[in-house]
């Protein structure tokens, strides 16, 4: 193997970890901050404001983490035919996780008041967390076979 090859074979392995970790941790930081039940002040906006970055960062890492920065070289080798394959199939995955978590806050707030907030909180925040699990997930699987 190439020195290249060698880098992009150890980006990626990390990448798949990475994703793994970043997911469990997202998912546990989440939920020791979810009861908000009073207004809007200046720590939950500060609270609120770090979740929207937290979560953009993560998504920017789920559709951009093959090497945005490196060489177009150095790109084709982490975005090969079965990352790109799999990145599909862990966004559908959290589109699917985002419509079921939706749906299950919709019956939940029949029996238990759910602000907006809350709810798109929880949306997103499982939707992340599972598209992420999932292409960790796919990735280590393939990186292990091949």
């Amino acid at each position: 193997m190439t020195d290249q090859t060698d880098l992009a074979d150890r980006i990626a392995w990390g990448r798949a970890r990475a994703a793994t970790v970043m997911a469990v941790v997202f998912v546990a930081a989440q939920a020791a901050s979810f009861p908000d039940s009073v207004s809007l002040n200046r720590p939950q906006t500060i609270h609120l404001a770090a979740w929207i970055v937290w979560a953009a960062a993560l998504l920017f890492f789920l559709a951009f983490a093959g090497g945005l920065f490196r060489g177009a070289r150095m790109r084709a080798l982490l975005n090969d035919e079965t990352t790109l394959d799999h990145r599909k199939r862990a966004m559908a995955l959290g589109f699917w996780g985002a419509i079921g978590t939706a749906a299950l806050v919709y019956a939940i707030s029949f029996y238990e008041p759910i602000s907006a907030r809350e709810g798109a909180r929880l949306i997103i925040t499982f939707a992340i967390a599972l598209a992420l699990l999932r292409f960790g997930t796919l990735e280590r699987r393939a990186l292990k076979d091949g």
